[in-house]
């Protein structure tokens, strides 16, 4: 039986130690970017590339995957037995001082070591061992939080690189609008005031292009630096968020409750709590074993003479004075901490779900509303105010404000698709999903 649980012991931390392994390997090469590779190599770049280009580089994972592997060997180094030590000695004796052999000299052999009997050790190994699961599901939360930075920061530049476009193509309209005005003022046809509203319309369309290229660069600055990039490297991304017929994703929108149970079953912060618990728990046992004895053996055996001694000896606190009593009150007392803390997180992760899902309902429900209400409507105006304007029934006033219109339409559709995107990305977080798979026994 004994054999059987070294045995045991033996396969589990054998098992924990290529658990990291695998995670390593999961964040490090779930990925068909080469290791080295950038971006510009690549035809076009997705969310998902682009999250799997960041996980790869990103340093938090290179500093997470050594914090998890330093409190694994902790771990490892508390959960094997003590050591057992040995010496060897040269005595010079006296007659009121002999050796083990009654010699006034002799080699002495020492072979020593002390048995877990109150479980002192034991139960640091095990803490020890929680305290390692914590650090890997801290981790795994980490990765979670930067994957959906790198999706924001993604959905982010496609929207700056959407306005940018939006914001070109209407300086040229508003150009190509304000040089009619010009021809048509010169041959008599036009008022000055139309020559000079068009002149504003331009500089207006000027000065949305150069704050859109101002917001497209420090979108892109965000991204790169998420994926541990230059900041000023270019990256072209598969989406297009300029075009008008850009529909708003389909999202389906499970009940609350639903959401609740899959955080609770996968999010890392809520498993890395449940496992600070444990951590007190046996930091609780830890202090209360103390108040137990260990027991020692010492082995001592004479090189010249051929003779054996054998000490035991057992260790019980006597008098402690109240120290032991104020250790496990600590302990106990950072035990109902780390349960305090663990209600404090389910409460937090509830609260990002339902956040998560209120965030999503609203803007679906917008970018719906805005494109039926606003965005549609407002390429009809523009369509029925160059018609009028092409026909002489109106001026060119008209296609002004409309073009007007339509350009802080596009510019609010995009901003609606990205609140969608973004909201999506918030509700993976809060569930704890990521687009790697987590390692078996990882979990």
């Amino acid at each position: 039986m004994a054999g059987a649980n070294r045995s045991s012991a033996h396969w589990s931390r054998s098992a924990t130690a290529v658990g990291i392994l695998v995670l390593a390997a999961h964040v490090v090469a779930a990925t068909d970017l080469p290791l080295g590779a950038s971006l510009p190599d690549l035809d076009r770049l997705t969310p998902d590339a682009a999250v799997a280009y960041g996980l790869k580089h990103n340093p938090q994972i290179a500093a997470g995957i050594a914090g998890v592997a330093s409190s694994l060997a902790t771990y490892r180094s508390l959960g094997v037995p003590a050591p057992i030590t040995v010496g060897a000695s040269r005595v010079q004796g006296s007659s009121s001082a002999p050796t083990l052999t009654g010699d006034t000299a002799d080699t002495i052999v020492d072979l020593s070591g002390t048995l877990d009997t109150s479980g002192q050790r034991r139960y640091q190994a095990a803490g020890a061992n929680a305290t390692y699961k914590v650090t890997r599901y801290q981790f795994l939360e980490t990765v979670v939080g930067l994957e959906q930075q790198i999706r924001d920061a993604y959905w982010s530049l496609a929207a700056a690189q959407a306005q940018t476009k939006i914001a070109d193509v209407s300086l040229k309209e508003a150009q190509r609008v304000y040089d009619i005005t010009v021809s048509q003022e010169k041959a008599g046809a036009s008022p000055r005031g139309d020559v000079i509203r068009s002149s504003i319309d331009v500089a207006n369309a000027k000065q949305t292009l150069m704050a859109a290229q101002s917001a497209e660069k420090s979108s892109l600055i965000t991204l790169n630096n998420l994926l541990a990039r230059p900041p000023q490297e270019a990256a072209r991304l598969t989406v297009d968020l300029s075009d008008e017929s850009e529909s708003a994703p389909h999202v389906d929108l499970p009940s609350v409750g639903d959401l609740n149970k899959e955080a609770s079953a996968n999010r890392p912060l809520l498993k890395a709590s449940e496992e600070q618990v444990h951590v007190a728990t046996y930091g609780v046992r830890q202090a209360e074993s103390s108040r137990f004895p260990d027991f020692s053996v010492s082995y001592q055996r004479s090189v010249e003479q051929q003779l054996d001694a054998w000490t035991f000896s057992v260790n019980l606190p006597l008098f402690d004075f109240g120290g032991i009593n104020q250790s496990v009150k600590a302990a106990k007392e950072s035990r109902k901490q780390a349960e305090a803390q663990l209600v404090q997180a389910q409460q937090q992760v509830a609260q990002q779900v339902a956040q998560a899902l209120t965030d999503l309902k609203a803007a679906v429900d917008a970018a719906s509303s805005f494109k039926a209400e606003i965005l549609d409507p407002s390429v009809t105006l523009l369509g029925i105010a160059k018609l009028g304007y092409q026909q002489g029934a109106t001026g060119i006033l008209p296609v002004i404000d409309a073009e007007s219109t339509i350009r802080n339409a596009r510019v609010g559709y995009i901003s609606n698709l990205l609140a969608i995107y973004k909201a999506q990305d918030e509700m993976q977080a809060a569930l704890g999903k990521s687009s790697l798979p987590m390692p078996k026994g990882m979990k």
